[in-house]
């Protein structure tokens, strides 16, 4: 039986270099190549955050002006003037836990259209949120209606 060698042998110097792995230079280029695409998902993030906050104050105006538009629509004709109202209503919950109340202005707009015997009125609703707070809202929703009486003729 013949024994082994128990002699370690050593690589060439040129195989040693090969598998040295990442040279500093290597992972901090990487790192500030990770750090560029983190900040641009992480401002994303922060804008669809925004933007879909500013969603909900339109949907929540919308939803408002249109259950005043249902009321001006269920009051007879004979109950419309000439007028324009401003008022500030606050939507949504203010308890500390959902803390997600939000103050719209409304401002409602009766105008006829002949103004000796009127006929007919155009009802307009304006909503728009209070303070935007850096949302994506605009200038709030606007809803128009004319409403015609159910009479006849001159008289």
């Amino acid at each position: 039986m013949r024994l082994h060698s128990q002699r370690q042998t050593r690589r060439p110097a040129g195989r040693e270099r090969a598998e040295a792995g990442f040279t500093i230079l290597e992972t901090v280029i990487a790192l500030c190549v990770a750090l560029v695409v983190g900040f641009g998902a992480i401002s994303l993030f922060l804008f669809s955050a925004s933007f879909n906050a500013g969603a909900s104050d339109r949907a929540r105006a919308l939803a408002l002006a249109q259950e005043r538009m249902e009321g001006w629509r269920a009051k007879g004709f004979s109950a419309l003037a000439e007028s324009e109202t401003d008022e500030t209503v606050t939507l949504g919950d203010t308890a500390a836990d959902k803390a997600d109340a939000r103050d719209f202005t409304v401002n409602t707009r009766l105008v006829p259209d002949d103004a000796g015997d009127p006929k007919q009125f155009t009802i307009t609703v304006t909503v728009a949120p209070v303070e935007t707070g850096g949302r994506f809202t605009a200038n709030g929703v606007m809803l128009m209606l004319v409403r015609a009486s159910d009479e006849f003729g001159d008289e």
